[in-house]
């Protein structure tokens, strides 16, 4: 026992020098730095990249959903307003299977690839790091 309370009254010896600490927490600093440095860029990446994707997405699938059949049959519901609620539940199918599912995807992949990159964005300038 001790042996033991001798090693802890000695516990200056067992730390690191004034040098190595000084190196060891600069290179984590600097490492930190880099990674913040690349998520940004990748943010800023991310969102000019989906504003593109939305634009090219929005010129050629924007035509395609709007003269689509849906359009036609949405158009139907405020000219023939009573036509439509006698036959509501065949409107509602005929809507849903006229529904330009593909184009509204191409389209909101770019809008969700968007909004994913605007948060990473704006959670690295709110947190504070300023210094990258």
């Amino acid at each position: 026992m001790h042996k033991t309370s001798q090693i802890f009254k000695n516990i200056s010896e067992l730390e690191p020098s004034i040098v190595l600490e000084k190196a060891v927490l600069s290179r984590i600093s600097l490492e930190r730095n880099r990674s913040l440095r690349r998520k940004l860029i990748l943010s800023y990446a991310g969102v000019f990249g989906s504003l593109i994707a939305l634009v090219a997405a929005g010129l050629t699938f924007g035509q395609n959903i709007l003269h689509s059949d849906f359009w036609n049959m949405v158009s139907l519901s405020f000219s023939d307003m009573s036509v439509v609620l006698q036959n509501w539940q065949e409107f509602l199918f005929s809507l849903l299977e006229t529904f330009p599912t593909a184009g509204t995807i191409m389209i909101l992949v770019p809008v969700f690839t968007l909004l994913l990159s605007f948060s990473e964005y704006l959670d690295l300038h709110n947190n504070k790091h300023k210094y990258i």
